[in-house]
């Protein structure tokens, strides 16, 4: 069964509060009302101490060593988004410690950090996707921090015999300012942590010195001087390495295999099969690597060996007229498209996506008779330990999950069959460590794709020109339901979500929905469901602009008068790329255009304007303002790496991610046929932040979707003609 990746419609809990008498029950109502529920400040089960074991923890987020500072046990994974900064800001403040001094480890798997809570009766969840980090443990972190500030300053002000209302705590220090006493938190944490868990009080607004402030990423250093862990760089004593080979058909298993090349090297230590393939064990990955390809391999018959990505586009656009299940309906429209003084229709198409991170799926797995040790990058570590215990039989008391940095999820690293189970199966047969790696082909070759799908989209407008109704269908398949025996109903909104709940105000609106099943594996892909439908909302939006015979900014200006905040948006956008609907010449003498969009995703709106020309048949992004209301903000400056990174990877999506499958194998292996944008073709990137006060929402995938439709409205204006499947690489674009 595949797990959520912390999609759902959950906004996040409320933004800051502002009055100091903030309690325990006003934070558990806002972060209920608003679907993530707060884990409360709790106390280990165990008295948990340091690594020396020299202090007692405070809660389950939180330890001061002897040595001073605090030790912040973070729930979520660090996959470059900036998490550990975000958190280390919002502890600092209401723990009110310098916020240099905290150093963040990877919280380890418990109960207490499960933050995420669905819906009434489901199991809480800790996955890192979804863009909720931040936004799910913004109300619980600040409790744990808080309450722990308080306990240290009641354990001062016992020990000094004066009231708690008499002392204060400030940096890392409480003080008693009557008779200028003051002890640094380490020397009370023994004594605050033997006290009962204290009720939070939280800052106002008005003193609080980090949350809101643009800090430095406490991870950069490391990072820069390779001292950083990553899960590809664990090395264990006695680790030995598997380089694996899956069938290059998808559902294909090796029947038999060559093992001769066992006796041709003392460093090969083992061929062996895998769920999918097979795998070469040696005393370096090179020699495995090596090795493998000289493997001869019979591979069994597949009932996807005649599976093709055209043939399945195909199908998708040949079940778009029919009714399936409707996911949103406002209004009746139907009837008023059958009414309307003048109709719209047009079919878009999106290819299937590879995540392609940066550093390549990996798993080091030590596994004995009585426990498992894994070392992992993943997104939800919770998965990892059950996929273990599926493996080894081991309980989950009995297995120790590593999360090192990660060299980039996307959603990659939610779904670790792949990677999990085969290091531990080696590992328990070997008796040995085993460290396994994907090269790059057999990732881009054995990912969980982004879906492909195909859309509809219909409007219809009245005598005047104003639109009165549209009616979309998109036909798919989606991660929600692929492969999860769990899924209940009929309706996937990893696969509509994006089309439907839309600002712009139409009386008459509806979604449908129809299923077609993908056979392949598909996963969560950065925005998931939005990367894709906002390309096909946003650009037919403008298509009913220019039916309309309005300005695109305009049009849409039009329908968002009851929509403050993404209007607010659309004015700062255009204002800050000095919007200008016709194509002009640049100074370089190349003929220009600006294309817009418009999109809401994880609690937060984004507003994007490209830049575009064309080259040699190809688009040139020169510029990309970027506008967002994210509700309030914890640390800017990440906001705007972030979407300056959600527009990158958008962006290489937009020109020329594809993948291509003939008789059930992908025809793409590499960045050389599945490339990513690079410093020469990465636009100038202008961000702004609207911090509008509404619930806190998300940045990590919240900036890809508007980079696709923003390119193509402005290649409309430049070819005069209307561009409706990705990626661009496969049209030859013309300025007229």
């Amino acid at each position: 069964m595949r797990p959520c990746c912390g999609r759902p419609n959950c906004r996040g809990p409320a933004g800051r509060p502002d009055v100091t008498d903030t309690n325990r029950r006003d934070i558990l109502k806002g972060a209920a009302a608003l679907g993530a529920v707060l884990t409360l400040p709790v106390r280990l089960e165990a008295a948990a101490r340091g690594p020396a074991g020299d202090q007692p923890a405070l809660n389950a987020f939180i330890r001061l060593p002897a040595t001073g500072g605090a030790v912040f046990q973070c729930p979520y994974a660090e996959m470059g988004q900036g998490i550990y900064t975000g958190v280390a800001q919002i502890l600092a403040d209401e723990l009110d410690i310098p916020f240099e001094h905290i150093r963040v480890e990877h919280a380890p798997t418990a109960e207490a950090y499960r933050l995420l809570e669905f819906a009434p009766g489901v199991p809480k969840i800790r996955v890192t996707g979804g863009s909720f980090s931040t936004r799910s443990c913004y109300a619980a972190l600040r409790a744990a921090a808080a309450s722990a500030r308080r306990m240290l300053v009641q354990a001062a002000a016992a020990q000094w015999g004066v009231p708690e209302a008499d002392c204060v705590a400030e940096l890392g220090v409480v003080r008693h300012p009557a008779t200028a006493r003051h002890t640094a938190y380490a020397a009370l944490t023994a004594r605050a942590a033997a006290l009962p868990v204290a009720e939070p009080i939280l800052k106002p607004a008005n003193q609080l010195r980090y949350i809101g402030k643009p800090m430095k990423r406490l991870d950069t250093g490391a990072k820069i001087n390779g001292s950083a862990q990553f899960g590809i760089d664990t090395r264990v004593p006695g680790m030995v390495y598997a380089a694996v080979k899956h069938c290059p058909v998808f559902g294909g298993e090796a029947l038999s295999f060559d093992d001769s090349i066992l006796s041709s090297s003392r460093h090969i230590l083992a061929v062996e099969k895998i769920p999918g393939g097979i795998a070469v064990v040696a005393d370096s990955f090179h020699r495995a690597k090596k090795a493998l390809a000289d493997v001869k391999v019979a591979w069994s018959d597949s009932p996807l060996a005649g599976f093709s990505s055209t043939e399945f586009a195909e199908r998708l656009r040949a079940r778009l007229d029919e009714a399936g299940e409707t996911a949103e309906s406002i209004g009746d429209a139907p009837a008023a498209l059958a009414g309307a003084a003048r109709s719209l229709s047009a079919d878009y198409q999106l290819p299937f996506l590879a995540h392609a991170t940066m550093e390549p799926p990996n798993c080091t797995a030590d596994v004995s008779a009585d426990r498992a040790e894994i070392w992992i990058g993943n997104q939800m570590v919770d998965l990892v330990v059950a996929l273990v215990q599926g493996a080894t039989g081991l309980p989950a008391e009995r297995i120790i999950v590593h999360t090192p940095f990660l060299g980039g999820g996307f959603g990659r690293r939610v779904a670790f069959t792949d990677q999990v189970i085969p290091a531990v199966l080696l590992s328990k047969k070997l008796a040995k460590p085993v460290k396994l790696i994907f090269t790059r082909e057999e990732d881009i070759q054995h990912d969980f794709y982004r879906p492909m799908t195909a859309v509809k989209l219909r409007a219809g407008f009245d005598a005047q020109r104003a639109p009165v109704a549209w009616h979309f269908t998109i036909a798919g398949d989606g991660p929600g339901r692929n492969g999860n025996p769990g899924f209940v109903g009929k309706l996937d909104e990893s696969v509509f979500g994006g089309l439907n709940k839309q600002p712009y105000a139409l009386a008459h609106k509806r979604v449908d929905y129809v299923y077609e099943p993908i056979p392949i594996p598909v996963g969560y892909w950065r925005s998931v469901e939005n990367s894709g439908n906002a390309f096909c909302k946003e650009c037919f939006i403008d298509e009913m602009a220019a039916a309309a015979g309005l300005d695109e900014v305009q049009f849409r200006r039009n329908l968002l008068a009851d929509a403050p905040r993404f209007l607010a948006v659309l004015e700062r956008v255009a204002g800050l790329s000095n919007w200008r609907s016709a194509r002009y010449s640049a100074p370089d003498g190349s003929i220009r255009a600006l294309g817009v969009a418009l999109h809401e995703a994880f609690g937060s709106i984004v507003g994007e304007v490209a830049e575009v020309s064309i080259k040699e048949g190809a688009a040139v992004v020169h510029r990309v303002w970027a506008v967002v209301d994210c509700g309030s903000v914890v640390n800017p400056a990440q906001i705007e790496v972030q979407l300056q990174s959600a527009i990158v990877f958008g962006l290489s999506a937009a020109l020329r991610g594809e993948i291509v499958i003939e008789k059930g194998a992908v025809r793409q292996g590499n960045f050389t046929d599945y490339p990513i944008v690079g410093m020469s073709d990465m636009p100038v990137v202008e961000v702004a932040i609207i911090e509008s006060g509404a619930p806190l929402g998300g940045i990590g995938e919240a900036g890809t979707p508007p980079i696709a439709p923003a390119v193509v409205n402005a290649l409309a204006k430049l070819t005069g003609s209307r561009i409706r499947s990705l990626p661009l690489s496969t049209h030859h674009l013309v300025t007229i």
